[in-house]
């Protein structure tokens, strides 16, 4: 995908992500907001480094091998939001407003 692209799935997911309640549906925020942003770090790879991954399997080492770290960081937190409230079942709507932090936190990274 090219960054257009990946701007513009975003863009729809966090429509979705609009319409949906923190407590009733924070499985599908925290999936949605982890989706959402595989997108946004792939535009600010592609915009700082000229390269991106379109994969979240081994992205936090790939942006820490491209120096940047925030967004490692960030990338990080979510994954381990995404695993221990959604896979784990330990969610509620504390943990769905995390994850939408997150999301705006590495968009702010595009700019």
């Amino acid at each position: 995908m090219n960054i257009n692209d990946h701007l513009e799935k975003a863009q729809r997911l966090k429509a979705t992500l609009a319409k949906l309640g923190d407590e009733q549906d924070y499985e599908t925020i925290i999936e949605t907001c982890h989706a959402a942003a595989l997108h946004l770090i792939a535009c600010a790879a592609e915009r700082r480094k000229k390269t991106h991954l379109d994969t979240h399997k081994g992205l936090a080492r790939f942006l820490d091998d491209l120096d940047l770290p925030e967004l490692a960081s960030l990338f990080r937190e979510l994954e381990a939001l995404r695993t221990g409230r959604f896979y784990g079942g330990k969610g509620d709507g504390k943990s769905a407003k995390r994850a939408k932090a997150i999301l705006r936190d590495i968009e702010a990274e595009l700019h």
